[in-house]
């Protein structure tokens, strides 16, 4: 619910409903890090319509720490498409006032079919007599979803566990081009592996999977992230996912940006088996990798068979760069 190290004011009235949530009639459920939700005052016209109050006493958006606006904003559209699929409505009504309560919230309100008004907005509608805008409707037109909000909260769990996640971890698997060097990477530091690579690129090879769906590309083995799990973390479940190998060491050597946000995280991975840096490394089937492969870091970066992305990881990490910015699309 609410971690101990938050604080809050007495001389609030939102700020007293979070703290007294679980004895307040309208309370539903914890939306996850960033706020508590209720059943907001507009569901007496429209049924459905929630409250989402943030965990914080703070004001406007712009005060929302800078590591939690994505998350909040992911999961207010979550709780978005759980009121849509469950109450079916044309649209939603999504609104931020804070001129009573002035504490962070949000209200979101589904506007239903056939219903009077439709063009104006929820809260010009105050006055009007509930019969006069839903008199186009069937008699216990909702009464039909007796668990509405049961069932918008189990909508708005799934959602949040099967949204799309911000961030994306893959593994740079390294080795020498020469056998008797790759023998002895295993003696080697991760700072000595690395400085020996930028050095003299032309030497290490890097492992790229050929995927096996969309344009079946060669790319660096990751993927995207779950819910709350940290990109190094994904890293090491997409490479026991798709090669089944287990890493042994692993740094974070450059971060891949799009559109002015990180997008995800580029890791040296050290492989825990010497087999693994074979030409033909024994790996878990899987229905997304058609086949690995070794290839030298010099001709990735000249080659335009392989897409901007691998390339800008592979030039970020012998140029030292930290950082780079993706052109993909």
């Amino acid at each position: 619910m609410l971690s101990p190290f938050i604080k809050l004011r007495d001389d609030c009235v939102l700020c007293q409903k979070l703290m007294n949530a679980k004895n307040e009639n309208d309370f539903l459920f914890d939306g996850g890090n960033h706020f508590l939700v209720y059943k907001s005052p507009f569901a007496q016209k429209w049924p459905g319509a929630l409250m989402a109050v943030y965990k914080r006493h703070i004001y406007e958006h712009s005060q929302i720490r800078g590591n939690e606006l994505l998350d909040t904003l992911q999961s207010l559209v979550c709780l978005e498409k759980a009121i849509i699929k469950v109450t079916k409505c044309k649209r939603i009504n999504f609104v931020k006032f804070a001129n009573v309560a002035n504490h962070l919230h949000w209200h979101i309100i589904p506007r239903y079919y056939k219903e009077n008004y439709l063009d104006k907005c929820s809260w010009e509608l105050l006055d009007v007599a509930k019969e006069d805008l839903y008199k186009n409707f069937e008699p216990h037109f909702f009464q039909k979803n007796q668990n509405l909000y049961a069932n918008l909260r189990k909508e708005y769990t799934f959602e949040i566990h099967h949204r799309d996640s911000s961030y994306f971890g893959c593994a740079l698997f390294l080795r020498a081009r020469d056998k008797n060097k790759r023998n002895n990477i295993w003696k080697l530091s991760l700072d000595e592996i690395i400085k020996s690579a930028r050095e003299n690129p032309s030497e290490w090879e890097c492992l790229l999977m050929k995927r096996n769906y969309f344009d079946f590309a060669w790319d660096f083995i990751g993927g995207n992230s779950d819910i709350n799990e940290f990109p190094e973390y994904t890293m090491i479940r997409e490479v026991k996912e798709e090669v089944g190998w287990k890493i042994l060491h692993y740094r974070e050597i450059c971060r891949q940006w799009k559109q002015g946000t990180i997008k995800g995280f580029v890791y040296l991975a050290i492989p825990e088996e010497k087999q693994y840096m074979d030409d033909d490394p024994p790996r878990t089937p899987c229905d997304e990798v058609q086949s690995v492969k070794y290839f030298n870091l010099c001709e990735i970066i000249k080659s335009n068979h392989f897409s901007d992305s691998v390339r800008g990881r592979i030039k970020a990490f012998i140029d030292k760069r930290s950082d780079f910015l993706s052109i993909d699309p």
